[in-house]
């Protein structure tokens, strides 16, 4: 057990890193910041890794409501709810081409790296102690 939370973290943070980058170089891009010009393909891989992301944050959800504690479980639960407010903030700046929603989702998205770093490193300790227990 404690092996598959390391694997997973470690691909959760990751993946949260690359969409993190990929959003950032686009909207610089869109900004002028960067002199370059990215293709529709460049949007869907950073909504690809979005998605899996959200998905990877409903299996560490899982996880921590396995532990039976409130803690994780208000971690797992603030970091959905933060995963969910930046993929709908980022369809909606899809939609709108607003700015706001733009923010939204990048401050949405700081909170979650912020959130599942620290319930990462919770729920490794935790199954850690909990193995060696056994």
């Amino acid at each position: 057990m404690l092996k598959r939370v390391y694997k997973l973290s470690l691909f959760t943070n990751l993946l949260l890193v690359v969409t993190f980058s990929l959003g950032l170089a686009r909207a610089l891009a869109d900004a002028g910041k960067l002199k370059v010009s990215f293709s529709e393909g460049f949007l869907y891989l950073h909504v690809s890794f979005a998605v899996i992301t959200g998905a990877l944050s409903l299996a560490l959800f899982k996880l921590a409501y396995n532990t039976g504690l409130l803690f994780p479980r208000l971690l797992a639960s603030v970091n959905l709810i933060a995963i969910g407010i930046a993929g709908i903030s980022g369809l909606t700046v899809l939609l709108t081409r607003n700015d706001l929603f733009a923010t939204l989702m990048l401050y949405s998205f700081e909170v979650s790296f912020g959130v599942s770093s620290v319930l990462i490193g919770y729920l490794y300790c935790f199954y850690r102690h909990l193995s060696e227990r056994c």
